[in-house]
């Protein structure tokens, strides 16, 4: 619905379980047994008939928006992990450069698509021995724990302006980091931490970057070649770059050094199409594979020919409205009352039914309902501080000193309880979903207006620390340990609009320290009875695909990131292609 701001993207990946590897790779497979033998069937023909195929992949060249499966898209404006502060920059690094600890969709670490082998704490909390698995870069030089104490250095080099400060208390937590072997490492921090949430948050942002390849360059060149195809010569992930045209396109193709599976493609295009209107055309014109299915048209796309609506799991994210604290106009955010009651007035099911067509979620808190692994009992069970009820909306207004003006708007010594919010373009179900909150703030006297700008232009304003925007919604996804650090606590990267609580940040503080869930289920129910953000419901986008393609349920997880090697097309398309 949302596009989408990803700061916890370095934060660890997640994935689906994987399928469609013509090169015996051993991860889980499940289900969908027509579509793994039509691709099984492919990649053998492009093995033996190169007539119908050339040996680079079975696909040819595949096009597909930007944010394919999670959001409307966007341009990419960089392809370097450390500075990936959206969605979209996040998603072509993910295929540049391998995590080196990637978070499932369960909550699990994946160790066939980590580069670390092996993680250990000794003593519980301070000291952590990391091994690595066998991994080369594109150039065949081998990834080493020499290119992750690099990547650390930048990231201390970067200080509060590295993108994921703060999060798993990275960088400052660290004491020291010691290179022990090539293949081996050892992070030992300034005071005992509980293992799981600095093993989940932490280390995962230890994503090695290439010491002989960037180590000639100083902070500021690394910082200017962000978005220069030539600067990333040297990646260790599946994709290559091969030109960046911001306003235009992406196009990445396979690195033929790659440790793992092999690509089915030739070349994979991402176009940067912001609107629904746009990327529908594209994808029923033949000019890309792939689009968003629009659910503001969903009775008009149901049975378009050459292609078919492919339904994803929903995402690991949730869709809420920053409030900018530091803005005096609207202080009237920093009174917990009106935000819940704001909360309250928010019909999900009703947003859920007539903008998503039943296709959502109900977000009440910090995480989404799925997967239920760091969930609290009590919201598992449906039961939240917040939910519809706007006659409950009016009495926290007015316990808060509100009453109707004249033209039926809050207001209390004169300010109304009015603001401006600053909305992204390019999605009809966004507008839809804007018009009905809007509605719903009405109905308890609360005036929302509408300003439609371009999505970079409402990140820069967010990102700036000012004082001149009220209010904006966005997505995001939570950390892999769920443990708010990184997007409530005072100061926090994420927290973009100054939120700031003693006792959230003791919660959180204390979901971090402490062993067991109970602190961090604490942390969850205070969040949801604070509403630092106002959550917001998440819809789950289905996908219009081209019939030639296969591997979409795969290729999307549930967090955003691309598996590439999932995509392959059938023996029958694959000759016509």
């Amino acid at each position: 619905m949302r596009l989408a701001m990803n700061f916890c993207a370095v934060i660890g990946r997640r994935e689906t379980p994987k399928q469609c590897h013509a090169t015996g790779d051993a991860r889980p497979r499940r289900g969908r047994h027509r579509r793994l033998l039509d691709c099984f069937v492919a990649a053998l023909l492009a093995m033996t008939a190169t007539a119908h195929a050339d040996q680079k992949g079975d696909c040819g060249t595949i096009v597909l928006p930007t944010g394919i499966g999670v959001s409307p898209g966007a341009d990419v404006t960089s392809m370097n992990p450390l500075y990936a502060d959206s969605l979209y920059n996040a998603e072509m690094a993910g295929m540049m450069f391998e995590s080196l600890l990637w978070i499932n969709r369960f909550d699990q670490i994946d160790w066939s698509r980590s580069v670390a082998s092996a993680v250990t704490s000794p003593d519980l909390g301070t000291t952590f021995d990391i091994s690595l698995r066998p991994w080369h870069w594109s150039d065949g030089v081998p990834v080493t724990s020499t290119d992750v104490a690099y990547a650390f250095n930048l990231i201390k080099s970067l200080g509060t302006t590295y993108i994921s400060y703060g999060s798993g208390g990275m960088p400052d937590i660290i004491k020291t980091l010691n290179v022990i072997s090539p293949t081996e490492f050892q992070v030992v921090l300034k005071h005992q931490v509980n293992p799981t949430w600095f093993i989940y948050n932490g280390l995962p942002q230890l994503e090695p970057l290439p010491a002989h390849s960037w180590g000639k360059y100083n902070l500021d060149e690394i910082w200017q070649g962000q978005s220069t195809p030539a600067f990333f010569n040297v990646v260790d992930g599946p994709l290559k770059v091969r030109r960046l045209d911001i306003g235009r396109d992406i196009v990445l193709v396979p690195n033929e050094n790659f440790d793992g599976p092999k690509m089915h493609f030739e070349r994979l295009i991402f176009d940067f199409l912001e609107t629904d209107g746009a990327t529908l055309q594209a994808v029923e014109s033949g000019e890309t594979d792939m689009a968003n299915a629009p659910l503001a048209v969903w009775g008009a796309i149901q049975h378009l020919p050459g292609l078919r609506l492919v339904d994803l799991p929903v995402e690991y994210d949730y869709n809420y409205a920053v409030l900018n604290f530091r803005n005096p106009k609207v202080a009237f955010f920093r009174d917990v009352r009106v935000r819940d009651a704001m909360a309250d007035a928010v019909d999900q099911k009703q947003i859920i039914r007539l903008a998503y067509h039943g296709h959502g979620v109900e977000i009440h808190g910090p995480l989404p309902p799925m997967p239920v692994t760091f969930l609290a009992p009590n919201m598992r069970a449906g039961e939240y501080p917040v939910g519809y009820d706007p006659a409950k909306s009016l009495e926290l207004l007015k316990e808060a000193g509100f009453a109707p003006g004249p033209d039926g708007v809050m207001q209390k010594g004169g300010q109304k309880l009015e603001f401006t919010d600053l909305d992204s373009i390019g999605s009809e179900i966004a507008e839809q979903q804007t018009l009905l909150v809007q509605a719903d703030f009405r109905k308890i006297g609360i005036k929302m207006n509408v300003r439609s700008v371009e999505f970079n232009q409402m990140l820069s304003a967010i990102e700036s620390g000012s004082s001149n925007w009220d209010y904006a919604e966005l997505a995001t996804e939570p950390a892999s340990y769920p443990s708010g650090e990184g997007a409530f606590a005072t100061g926090a990267f994420q927290n973009a609009g100054g939120y700031s609580d003693r006792k959230m940040d003791q919660l959180i503080n204390d979901s971090v320290n402490k062993p067991g869930l109970e602190a961090l289920f604490d942390y969850e129910n205070y969040t949801s009875a604070q509403q630092p953000v106002i959550f917001l419901p998440r819809e789950r986008l289905p996908v219009l695909e081209n019939n030639r393609i296969h591997g979409i349920e795969d290729f999307v997880d549930t967090a955003g990131n691309y598996s590439p090697e999932q995509l392959c097309c059938t023996p029958e398309r694959t000759a016509e292609n």
